[in-house]
């Protein structure tokens, strides 16, 4: 059939599909080279390095925060962002891909950001302004609005050419803007909304064992 403005993945996934109704003899074995090779290699090796990015991100966020919980609460956001990929992909009715992964990768970036710049001002509150949890997330959310959605809109203008594929050659990085445009949308939603009230409850949730714990100690200092 006719293969113009058709993309490699789906004229692949159109190929597999009908190979799959036929019959292959006995002692045959069907392989895709040419770029379905590279497409696999290149999806294989991305997915590699984005196992490591989350990795690194993980280990790197918990040092800086001394704690486990907060580089879980900004990691665990990562799935509601991807919901904005995948909506806008299929609204778009691009294929998943190897180049798709890579507009992860940009929305992973932008999320460990925002977390990091909302958590961050969150404690110094807590520990400096002497303000209740409540008080110094919602505090934090006001005040690092800005900057939050100044970092994901500059990211989001950049994307434009490629997402609209104005250049030659845009055709194949076309999934990859769309996917982390889609992210970057979800991600201020998620940065302004989800992320405070998980590190409100998870963190209130922690002082109410702290508080225990120290009432326990007491009790037992008072018997002794």
């Amino acid at each position: 059939g006719d293969a113009v403005g058709v993309s490699v993945g789906e004229a692949l996934s159109g190929l597999q599909a009908a190979m799959n109704k036929e019959i292959i003899p006995a002692g045959y074995q069907l392989n895709y080279g040419g770029q379905a090779q590279m497409m696999a290699d290149m999806t294989r090796d991305v997915l590699l390095i984005l196992g490591f990015a989350l990795f690194f991100s993980f280990i790197v966020l918990a040092v800086q925060f001394n704690s486990i919980k907060l580089p879980a609460l900004i990691l665990g956001s990562m799935p509601f962002c991807l919901t904005g990929s995948v909506g806008l992909l299929l609204a778009s009715g691009f294929p998943l891909g190897a180049t798709v992964i890579i507009g992860i990768l940009v929305v992973l970036a932008a999320a460990v950001n925002a977390g990091v710049l909302l958590f961050t001002y969150a404690r110094g509150l807590q520990n400096t302004g002497n303000l209740a949890l409540r008080e110094a997330i919602l505090t934090a959310a006001q005040l690092r609005l800005r900057p939050i959605v100044m970092v994901s809109t500059a990211i989001l203008f950049g994307l434009i050419p490629l997402a609209l594929a104005l250049d030659a050659g845009g055709d194949m990085l076309q999934p990859m803007a769309i996917a982390a445009i889609g992210g970057l949308l979800m991600e201020i939603l998620v940065a302004l909304f989800l992320m405070p009230c998980l590190y409100f409850v998870f963190t209130k949730k922690e002082g109410e064992a702290e508080t225990n714990n120290l009432d326990k100690e007491e009790k037992s200092w008072s018997y002794n």
